[in-house]
């Protein structure tokens, strides 16, 4: 006699109580399952994306530049698996490569390099419509130049791409000198150098621009205000943070004016166009606050005259002026 069975239903075991777990709940569990399993697979094609992303922003930025011995080339053909690899150039500007054998890349960019392995490719009966991509990950030639207001001005082999605090920390970090601009001439770019603001905090922030290999980094100078005359401290005077100095500050740096200085008769003369122009100034009204405080430009000159202008004879005031200037530039280029 037969007997009917009815659909068999499982009951997965719940290993919290030691009995059969509901249903509902094992369905619960295998929509989670399921939906985890989504979403790790979305997260991932996206991670996978962005790197993809980034590998061909960094194949654009590198076009121009020069492949040398030495360098790690990253060489894909596309539906080609055995030209799927990693390759040194060789100290003779060579590589090889399955199928197409020894090729000469130094000296080329890579923009060249790519079509070079693909019209290879295509000489050789190989691929019709090779699409050849190349990636330089690290060079071994090409160094960044430093110059300008760093301690140790030079060429620098920073392996792959960088930033502009690391080209700065190669070459020594900045000189008290130093301005707060920098100039960056990229290798291979067409168009205008890219100029940088230094932050005044120390923070890089967005003013870590991204160097690569043939670049040139230049640190400018900061401004300096000129306080000659009869003060107790002439020389030259750094401006902080390449900004504008008052008359007051300047002449605070000097260690102020002598006993026989005349405070009436100062003398600032500033570089314009078409020369320099020349002011006279009451500096003892100045400091009585009778008059406000004047902002000094970079390399203006405060020339502090004697009390007794007729001391200086025949020689005159603005020859006074000279004397001290060149006096000033002759002890900085001795140092």
């Amino acid at each position: 006699m037969a007997t009917s069975v009815g659909p068999i239903r499982f009951r997965p075991f719940d290993w919290n109580t030691g009995n059969s777990a509901p249903a509902s709940d094992c369905r619960r569990l295998l929509l989670v399952m399921i939906c985890g399993i989504a979403c790790l697979g979305v997260c991932t094609a996206r991670a996978q994306d962005s790197v993809n992303d980034l590998h061909a922003a960094n194949v654009t930025e590198q076009s121009a530049l020069y492949i040398g011995p030495g360098d790690l080339v990253d060489v894909s053909v596309y539906h080609v698996p055995e030209l799927l690899l990693k390759v040194r150039v060789d100290s003779n500007g060579s590589v090889s490569l399955p199928l197409v054998g020894d090729i000469k890349l130094a000296g080329m960019t890579v923009r060249e390099a790519q079509l070079h392995i693909a019209d290879k490719l295509v000489r050789l009966d190989l691929v019709k419509k090779p699409q050849v991509s190349l990636f330089v990950e690290e060079f071994a030639t090409q160094g960044v130049t430093v110059y300008g207001e760093v301690s140790a001005p030079g060429i620098y082999p920073l392996i792959g791409p960088h930033n502009l605090f690391d080209a700065i920390s190669a070459a020594g970090g900045l000189t008290p000198k130093a301005g707060h601009t920098v100039t960056v001439l990229h290798a291979g770019k067409k168009g205008p150098e890219e100029v940088v603001d230094l932050p005044s905090n120390g923070s890089p922030g967005e003013s870590n621009v991204t160097i690569s290999p043939g670049d040139t980094v230049v640190v400018s100078k900061t401004g300096v205000v000129y306080v000659l005359g009869e003060v107790f401290k002439p020389g030259a005077f750094l401006m902080e943070n390449n900004t504008s100095m008052s008359l007051l500050k300047a002449m605070a740096l000097a260690g102020s004016a002598t006993k026989v200085a005349s405070l009436k008769h100062v003398v600032i003369i500033r570089k314009v166009a078409d020369g320099f122009t020349q002011t006279e100034v009451r500096l003892d009204k100045v400091y009585r606050g009778q008059t406000p405080d004047m902002q000094l430009h970079a390399e203006d000159i405060v020339f502090v005259p004697l009390s007794n202008v007729r001391n200086y004879g025949a020689m005159g005031i603005q020859a006074a002026i000279q004397a001290a200037v060149y006096a000033v530039y002759a002890a900085e280029l001795h140092n």
